[in-house]
């Protein structure tokens, strides 16, 4: 079998690139009897996988991403004859005769429209259920995803699978000299709670400072902000950084892969209040660094955590700093989450995930 992956994201930052770049990884680790063609927009990425026999790269640009995907693929997989094409990123070319695979992490652009740019949200819902129609299964990353795409897309739940993400080993409990490298590196106050997202509505970042402004009544703690601005972070962005928040409010900014284990590990809590995810990466992460956590009771991110996180919901400034105040001064309740932390994050891993994905490959070919 020849499997065509799109990979016309891995020069993105963001959750669904450290999808593509993990499973990837377990990919070539597990099936050395397949062919795999990796398909670039990007000249410069050419020679990334080059010491694996059975990848071929191939790498054409186009002006456009619509073009990319509905033109530039199909001929390339004309010419490779693919058997089977997979776009880690919301895409697959409508017109090929290739058995095709489309991911949808989650249903947050049809559950929250109101967080995307105006022009997304008119791709989504115009693109996204040709997409859907024209492929021959639709993979996300939960049940609960499942049910909800189901709802939007006017699809039967069979036309779906979900194969839950992993976290990578790098997350982990770390030794005292690691930990002082990295706060000493980035300053790092002796007490913090932990936001790690990129700044958009959907990650509800706004709520998170004026909910931090309601607990800094009664404690100490800083707040520190790991991620990147994408769009619609200038109000939120306003509000943390008035005079006041100066020294409250710390902006370290993207961190490398190497580094942020530690922010996890130094962290009071990690605060991870999104109005919907998909699946919630970063909630692993902290639960396998031995973070208490608290996310949203909407989305799917109740399904990953269990009974391991707290739930807020995240419209509620009030809730959400009232549960941020109860992990800091309950120290038995903050011992509780970080031992149901590391017993649920044991069922999740990038090689269940790939061997699940290879699996519906297999079958969808078949």
């Amino acid at each position: 079998m020849k499997i065509a992956l799109m990979l016309r994201n891995l020069n993105e930052k963001g959750g669904i690139k450290v999808y593509t770049v993990n499973l990837i990884e377990q990919f070539l680790k597990l099936d050395k009897e397949d062919e795999f063609l990796f398909i670039y927009n990007d000249k410069k990425l050419l020679g990334r996988y080059a010491n694996y026999p059975h990848v071929k790269e191939i790498a054409v640009e186009a002006p456009s991403k619509l073009l990319w995907d509905q033109i530039v693929v199909p001929k390339i997989i004309k010419q490779e004859k693919a058997d089977l094409v997979f776009n880690p990123k919301l895409s697959i070319p409508i017109f090929t005769k290739a058995r095709k695979v489309l991911m949808i992490h989650g249903a947050e652009q049809f559950a929250v429209k109101s967080a995307f740019k105006w022009y997304d949200r008119i791709y989504v819902q115009i693109m996204m259920p040709l997409y859907a129609r024209a492929a021959d299964k639709v993979l996300t990353t939960t049940e609960l995803g499942i049910k909800d795409l189901s709802k939007y897309l006017k699809l039967p739940e069979e036309k779906f699978m979900f194969a839950h993400e992993g976290v990578h080993e790098r997350f982990k409990v770390l030794e005292e000299k690691e930990l002082k490298r990295v706060k000493d590196k980035y300053n790092l106050p002796d007490r913090f709670i932990l936001f790690v997202g990129g700044l958009t509505p959907l990650k509800n970042f706004k709520r998170v400072v004026q909910a931090f402004d309601i607990l800094t009544e009664t404690v100490q703690e800083k707040l520190v902000v790991v991620g990147f601005k994408r769009f619609k972070f200038e109000a939120a962005l306003k509000i943390a950084q008035r005079p006041e928040k100066k020294d409250k409010i710390i902006f370290p900014g993207f961190i490398p892969d190497e580094d942020l284990p530690a922010f996890y590990n130094l962290a009071e809590l990690f605060i991870f209040p999104s109005l919907y995810e998909g699946f919630g990466l970063p909630v692993l992460e902290a639960f396998a660094c031995g973070c208490p956590v608290i996310t949203s009771k909407t989305g799917c991110t109740k399904e990953v955590t269990a009974d391991a996180a707290l739930l807020v919901d995240p419209y509620d400034i009030h809730d959400i700093a009232d549960k941020m105040k109860s992990v800091l001064l309950d120290t038995e309740l903050k011992n509780e989450l970080i031992q149901k932390g590391f017993k649920r994050v044991k069922q999740f891993s990038w090689e269940k995930t790939a061997r699940e994905t290879l699996r519906l490959f297999k079958e969808v070919v078949q």
